[in-house]
Protein backbone atom coordinates (compact mmCIF):
# COMPACT_ATOMS: atom_id res chain seq x y z
CA UNK A 1 0.00 0.00 0.00
CA UNK A 2 2.65 2.72 0.79
CA UNK A 3 6.37 2.84 0.50
CA UNK A 4 8.28 4.12 3.86
CA UNK A 5 7.54 1.77 6.70
CA UNK A 6 9.01 2.66 10.24
CA UNK A 7 8.75 0.40 13.17
CA UNK A 8 8.78 1.42 17.15
CA UNK A 9 8.53 -1.71 19.21
CA UNK A 10 6.69 -3.96 16.48
CA UNK A 11 4.06 -0.96 16.39
CA UNK A 12 3.65 -0.98 12.70
CA UNK A 13 3.48 2.57 10.81
CA UNK A 14 3.21 2.86 7.07
CA UNK A 15 3.40 6.17 5.28
CA UNK A 16 1.60 6.75 1.65
CA UNK A 17 1.83 9.74 -0.67
CA UNK A 18 -1.83 10.68 -1.39
CA UNK A 19 -3.52 14.01 -3.03
CA UNK A 20 -6.19 15.87 -1.76
CA UNK A 21 -8.43 13.93 -4.99
CA UNK A 22 -7.91 11.04 -3.70
CA UNK A 23 -8.10 10.63 0.31
CA UNK A 24 -9.50 13.92 0.84
CA UNK A 25 -12.16 12.59 3.36
CA UNK A 26 -9.86 10.72 5.18
CA UNK A 27 -7.46 13.92 5.70
CA UNK A 28 -9.97 16.09 6.37
CA UNK A 29 -11.68 13.63 9.04
CA UNK A 30 -8.17 13.47 10.77
CA UNK A 31 -7.40 17.38 10.59
CA UNK A 32 -10.92 18.26 11.90
CA UNK A 33 -10.66 15.85 15.11
CA UNK A 34 -7.28 16.99 15.87
CA UNK A 35 -7.56 21.05 14.87
CA UNK A 36 -11.03 22.25 15.73
CA UNK A 37 -12.23 19.75 18.44
CA UNK A 38 -8.93 19.25 20.44
CA UNK A 39 -7.56 23.04 19.65
CA UNK A 40 -10.51 24.72 18.55
CA UNK A 41 -9.14 25.90 15.14
CA UNK A 42 -12.14 27.34 13.45
CA UNK A 43 -12.98 25.57 10.80
CA UNK A 44 -13.11 27.67 7.80
CA UNK A 45 -9.37 28.14 8.36
CA UNK A 46 -8.55 24.42 8.55
CA UNK A 47 -9.50 23.65 5.11
CA UNK A 48 -8.07 26.50 2.23
CA UNK A 49 -7.95 26.84 -1.14
CA UNK A 50 -3.85 25.19 -1.39
CA UNK A 51 -5.07 21.63 -0.33
CA UNK A 52 -6.37 20.14 -4.09
CA UNK A 53 -2.51 21.32 -4.80
CA UNK A 54 -0.26 20.37 -2.33
CA UNK A 55 1.29 16.76 -1.85
CA UNK A 56 0.04 14.85 1.05
CA UNK A 57 0.73 12.05 3.17
CA UNK A 58 -0.84 9.50 5.04
CA UNK A 59 0.25 7.12 8.06
CA UNK A 60 -1.53 3.79 8.55
CA UNK A 61 -1.58 1.11 10.97
CA UNK A 62 -2.90 -2.37 11.23
CA UNK A 63 -6.50 -3.01 9.63
CA UNK A 64 -5.87 0.04 7.52
CA UNK A 65 -6.51 2.59 9.80
CA UNK A 66 -5.44 5.90 9.38
CA UNK A 67 -3.79 7.89 11.98
CA UNK A 68 -1.77 10.77 10.82
CA UNK A 69 -1.40 13.34 7.89
CA UNK A 70 0.95 15.72 6.88
CA UNK A 71 1.42 18.05 3.71
CA UNK A 72 3.86 20.33 1.17
CA UNK A 73 3.07 23.21 -0.23
CA UNK A 74 6.10 23.76 -2.23
CA UNK A 75 8.66 23.60 0.40
CA UNK A 76 6.71 24.50 3.31
CA UNK A 77 5.28 21.70 5.46
CA UNK A 78 2.25 21.85 7.76
CA UNK A 79 -1.54 20.31 8.44
CA UNK A 80 0.54 17.65 10.29
CA UNK A 81 -1.60 15.93 12.70
CA UNK A 82 -1.92 12.86 14.53
CA UNK A 83 -4.81 11.21 16.69
CA UNK A 84 -4.59 11.32 20.18
CA UNK A 85 -4.51 7.52 20.48
CA UNK A 86 -1.99 6.98 18.27
CA UNK A 87 0.96 10.09 19.60
CA UNK A 88 4.16 8.95 21.21
CA UNK A 89 4.51 5.96 18.87
CA UNK A 90 6.77 7.35 15.92
CA UNK A 91 3.50 8.15 13.82
CA UNK A 92 4.64 12.00 13.19
CA UNK A 93 8.21 10.73 12.99
CA UNK A 94 7.51 8.57 9.79
CA UNK A 95 5.36 11.00 8.20
CA UNK A 96 8.36 13.82 8.57
CA UNK A 97 11.07 11.29 7.43
CA UNK A 98 8.71 10.52 4.10
CA UNK A 99 8.40 14.30 3.21
CA UNK A 100 12.19 14.84 4.05
CA UNK A 101 13.24 11.95 1.51
CA UNK A 102 10.28 13.37 -1.06
CA UNK A 103 11.94 16.90 -0.54
CA UNK A 104 15.46 15.63 -1.10
CA UNK A 105 15.09 13.49 -4.61
CA UNK A 106 12.90 16.51 -5.88
CA UNK A 107 16.07 19.20 -5.49
CA UNK A 108 14.22 21.13 -2.53
CA UNK A 109 17.20 23.00 -0.65
CA UNK A 110 15.20 23.74 2.33
CA UNK A 111 11.80 22.57 4.12
CA UNK A 112 10.12 25.33 6.34
CA UNK A 113 6.86 25.11 8.51
CA UNK A 114 5.38 27.23 11.35
CA UNK A 115 4.95 25.27 14.35
CA UNK A 116 2.42 25.18 17.05
CA UNK A 117 4.60 26.34 19.84
CA UNK A 118 4.44 23.11 22.47
CA UNK A 119 5.59 21.37 18.98
CA UNK A 120 8.68 23.05 18.71
CA UNK A 121 10.97 20.01 21.04
CA UNK A 122 9.14 17.23 18.28
CA UNK A 123 10.63 19.72 15.31
CA UNK A 124 13.72 20.04 16.93
CA UNK A 125 14.56 16.42 17.35
CA UNK A 126 13.64 16.07 13.64
CA UNK A 127 16.40 18.26 12.54
CA UNK A 128 14.60 21.69 12.36
CA UNK A 129 15.40 25.21 13.52
CA UNK A 130 13.82 27.87 15.13
CA UNK A 131 13.91 31.33 13.73
CA UNK A 132 12.03 34.50 14.41
CA UNK A 133 9.69 35.57 16.84
CA UNK A 134 6.33 34.25 18.44
CA UNK A 135 3.22 34.93 16.19
CA UNK A 136 -0.65 33.96 16.34
CA UNK A 137 -2.18 31.72 14.04
CA UNK A 138 -5.66 30.41 14.02
CA UNK A 139 -5.42 31.80 17.80
CA UNK A 140 -2.70 29.52 18.37
CA UNK A 141 1.27 30.96 19.42
CA UNK A 142 3.51 29.79 16.28
CA UNK A 143 6.99 29.84 15.83
CA UNK A 144 8.73 29.52 12.12
CA UNK A 145 11.25 26.71 11.80
CA UNK A 146 13.58 25.76 9.50
CA UNK A 147 15.82 23.22 7.94
CA UNK A 148 18.51 22.99 5.66
CA UNK A 149 18.42 19.89 3.28
CA UNK A 150 21.50 20.70 0.81
CA UNK A 151 23.84 18.01 3.77
CA UNK A 152 21.33 15.11 2.26
CA UNK A 153 21.13 16.17 -1.34
CA UNK A 154 23.42 14.58 -3.82
CA UNK A 155 23.59 16.30 -7.11
CA UNK A 156 24.65 15.06 -10.12
CA UNK A 157 26.59 16.85 -12.41
CA UNK A 158 25.00 17.86 -15.83
CA UNK A 159 25.81 15.83 -18.44
CA UNK A 160 24.80 16.50 -21.89
CA UNK A 161 22.46 14.58 -24.16
CA UNK A 162 23.96 12.22 -26.53
CA UNK A 163 23.69 12.83 -30.54
CA UNK A 164 20.64 11.97 -32.46
CA UNK A 165 21.34 9.68 -34.85
CA UNK A 166 18.98 9.20 -38.26
CA UNK A 167 18.08 5.71 -36.54
CA UNK A 168 16.61 6.66 -34.11
CA UNK A 169 13.99 9.26 -35.75
CA UNK A 170 13.36 5.93 -37.83
CA UNK A 171 9.83 3.94 -36.70
CA UNK A 172 10.64 0.13 -35.55
CA UNK A 173 7.17 -1.76 -37.06
CA UNK A 174 6.25 -4.32 -33.95
CA UNK A 175 4.48 -7.13 -34.75
CA UNK A 176 4.83 -10.11 -31.54
CA UNK A 177 4.58 -9.47 -27.96
CA UNK A 178 8.19 -10.47 -27.46
CA UNK A 179 9.48 -7.61 -29.71
CA UNK A 180 7.09 -5.06 -27.87
CA UNK A 181 8.40 -6.39 -24.45
CA UNK A 182 11.91 -5.55 -25.56
CA UNK A 183 11.56 -2.42 -26.63
CA UNK A 184 9.17 -1.21 -23.74
CA UNK A 185 12.36 -1.86 -21.59
CA UNK A 186 14.76 -0.23 -23.83
CA UNK A 187 12.51 3.18 -23.32
CA UNK A 188 11.88 2.82 -19.83
CA UNK A 189 15.85 2.54 -19.74
CA UNK A 190 16.42 5.18 -22.16
CA UNK A 191 14.13 7.50 -19.79
CA UNK A 192 15.21 9.46 -16.85
CA UNK A 193 12.31 12.12 -15.82
CA UNK A 194 8.56 10.91 -16.61
CA UNK A 195 7.28 7.75 -18.37
CA UNK A 196 3.26 7.65 -19.36
CA UNK A 197 1.81 4.06 -20.04
CA UNK A 198 -1.57 4.27 -21.40
CA UNK A 199 -2.99 0.48 -21.85
CA UNK A 200 -5.87 -1.77 -21.45
CA UNK A 201 -5.06 -3.69 -18.86
CA UNK A 202 -1.47 -3.42 -18.70
CA UNK A 203 -1.00 -6.74 -21.17
CA UNK A 204 1.01 -9.71 -19.04
CA UNK A 205 2.74 -10.75 -22.18
CA UNK A 206 4.44 -7.46 -22.33
CA UNK A 207 4.97 -5.68 -19.29
CA UNK A 208 4.68 -8.80 -16.62
CA UNK A 209 8.22 -9.55 -16.95
CA UNK A 210 10.89 -8.69 -14.81
CA UNK A 211 13.54 -7.31 -16.97
CA UNK A 212 10.52 -4.16 -17.64
CA UNK A 213 9.77 -4.10 -13.96
CA UNK A 214 13.82 -3.76 -12.94
CA UNK A 215 13.80 -1.14 -15.51
CA UNK A 216 10.94 0.62 -14.19
CA UNK A 217 11.82 0.16 -11.01
CA UNK A 218 15.63 1.66 -11.49
CA UNK A 219 13.78 4.25 -13.08
CA UNK A 220 11.58 5.42 -10.19
CA UNK A 221 14.44 5.05 -7.48
CA UNK A 222 17.32 6.50 -9.18
CA UNK A 223 16.45 9.83 -10.44
CA UNK A 224 15.40 12.60 -8.29
CA UNK A 225 12.04 13.55 -9.01
CA UNK A 226 11.28 10.53 -11.25
CA UNK A 227 7.71 9.52 -11.81
CA UNK A 228 5.59 6.64 -13.31
CA UNK A 229 1.93 6.94 -14.70
CA UNK A 230 0.28 4.03 -15.26
CA UNK A 231 -3.15 4.49 -16.77
CA UNK A 232 -5.65 1.47 -17.67
CA UNK A 233 -8.72 1.25 -19.18
CA UNK A 234 -9.72 -1.71 -17.46
CA UNK A 235 -8.07 -2.99 -14.05
CA UNK A 236 -10.81 -5.65 -13.06
CA UNK A 237 -8.36 -8.40 -15.17
CA UNK A 238 -4.97 -7.19 -12.57
CA UNK A 239 -7.43 -8.01 -9.54
CA UNK A 240 -7.12 -11.49 -7.82
CA UNK A 241 -3.93 -12.18 -9.99
CA UNK A 242 0.03 -11.39 -9.66
CA UNK A 243 1.48 -8.90 -12.50
CA UNK A 244 4.89 -7.40 -11.70
CA UNK A 245 4.42 -4.14 -12.63
CA UNK A 246 1.48 -3.81 -10.09
CA UNK A 247 3.64 -5.35 -7.48
CA UNK A 248 6.32 -2.95 -8.47
CA UNK A 249 3.74 -0.29 -8.27
CA UNK A 250 3.17 -1.24 -4.46
CA UNK A 251 6.30 -1.26 -3.64
CA UNK A 252 7.11 2.70 -4.89
CA UNK A 253 3.68 4.52 -4.55
CA UNK A 254 5.52 7.58 -3.81
CA UNK A 255 6.96 7.33 -7.13
CA UNK A 256 4.75 5.36 -9.36
CA UNK A 257 1.50 6.49 -10.09
CA UNK A 258 -1.58 3.66 -11.55
CA UNK A 259 -4.96 5.05 -12.22
CA UNK A 260 -8.23 4.01 -13.84
CA UNK A 261 -9.84 5.81 -17.07
CA UNK A 262 -12.74 7.43 -16.60
CA UNK A 263 -16.02 5.76 -17.91
CA UNK A 264 -17.05 9.19 -19.22
CA UNK A 265 -13.52 9.45 -21.08
CA UNK A 266 -13.10 9.12 -24.92
CA UNK A 267 -10.14 8.69 -26.66
CA UNK A 268 -8.81 7.28 -29.90
CA UNK A 269 -5.48 6.32 -28.81
CA UNK A 270 -5.36 1.98 -28.06
CA UNK A 271 -1.99 1.83 -26.04
CA UNK A 272 0.85 3.85 -26.18
CA UNK A 273 4.20 4.84 -23.46
CA UNK A 274 6.16 8.20 -24.28
CA UNK A 275 9.65 8.23 -22.38
CA UNK A 276 10.73 11.62 -21.50
CA UNK A 277 8.99 13.36 -24.05
CA UNK A 278 10.50 11.91 -26.84
CA UNK A 279 10.38 8.36 -26.97
CA UNK A 280 7.24 6.72 -27.77
CA UNK A 281 6.38 2.85 -28.44
CA UNK A 282 2.50 2.20 -29.56
CA UNK A 283 0.26 -0.44 -30.20
CA UNK A 284 -2.23 0.19 -32.69
CA UNK A 285 -3.69 -3.16 -32.78
CA UNK A 286 -3.35 -4.54 -29.64
CA UNK A 287 -4.56 -7.80 -30.76
CA UNK A 288 -2.60 -8.85 -33.25
CA UNK A 289 0.32 -6.84 -31.89
CA UNK A 290 0.68 -4.65 -34.60
CA UNK A 291 2.72 -1.17 -33.81
CA UNK A 292 6.13 0.46 -33.86
CA UNK A 293 9.05 2.22 -31.82
CA UNK A 294 10.85 5.02 -31.97
CA UNK A 295 13.44 6.58 -29.99
CA UNK A 296 13.09 10.34 -31.00
CA UNK A 297 9.89 11.86 -31.80
CA UNK A 298 9.83 15.24 -29.84
CA UNK A 299 6.77 16.36 -31.75
CA UNK A 300 4.67 12.79 -31.58
CA UNK A 301 5.63 12.44 -28.10
CA UNK A 302 4.36 16.00 -27.07
CA UNK A 303 1.43 15.28 -28.59
CA UNK A 304 0.80 11.85 -26.44
CA UNK A 305 1.86 13.39 -23.81
CA UNK A 306 -0.73 16.21 -23.79
CA UNK A 307 -3.25 13.66 -24.66
CA UNK A 308 -2.44 11.21 -21.69
CA UNK A 309 -2.68 14.13 -19.16
CA UNK A 310 -5.97 15.17 -20.36
CA UNK A 311 -7.30 11.36 -19.99
CA UNK A 312 -5.11 10.96 -16.43
CA UNK A 313 -6.73 14.65 -15.04
CA UNK A 314 -10.10 12.74 -15.30
CA UNK A 315 -8.65 9.29 -14.12
CA UNK A 316 -8.68 8.52 -10.39
CA UNK A 317 -6.97 6.09 -8.01
CA UNK A 318 -8.75 2.10 -8.46
CA UNK A 319 -9.31 1.32 -5.02
CA UNK A 320 -9.32 -2.01 -5.87
CA UNK A 321 -5.91 -2.38 -7.26
CA UNK A 322 -4.91 0.37 -4.41
CA UNK A 323 -5.27 -1.78 -1.22
CA UNK A 324 -4.40 -5.06 -3.15
CA UNK A 325 -1.84 -7.31 -1.21
CA UNK A 326 0.46 -8.98 -3.38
Amino acid sequence: MASDRDGIDFFPIDVEQTDWQTDANTLSSIRHRVFVEEQGVPLDEEVDEQDPDAIHWLAWGRGNKAMGCARLVGNKLGRMAVLERYRDRGVGSGLIRAIINHAVRNGIRELILDAQEQAIPFYQNAGFEVEGDAFQDAGLPHRRMRMDLSRFAYFRPHEPPPPVQDEDRERVQLSTPAAFARQAEVLVRDSHRILRLFSHSLDPAVYDNSAFCDAIFQLATGHPGARVLLLVRDSAPLIGIYHRLVATYHRLTSSIQLRTLSPESETLHTEFMVGDGQSILYIQDPERYRGYYCRYTPLEARRLSVDFDSLWEGALPDPDVKRLHI
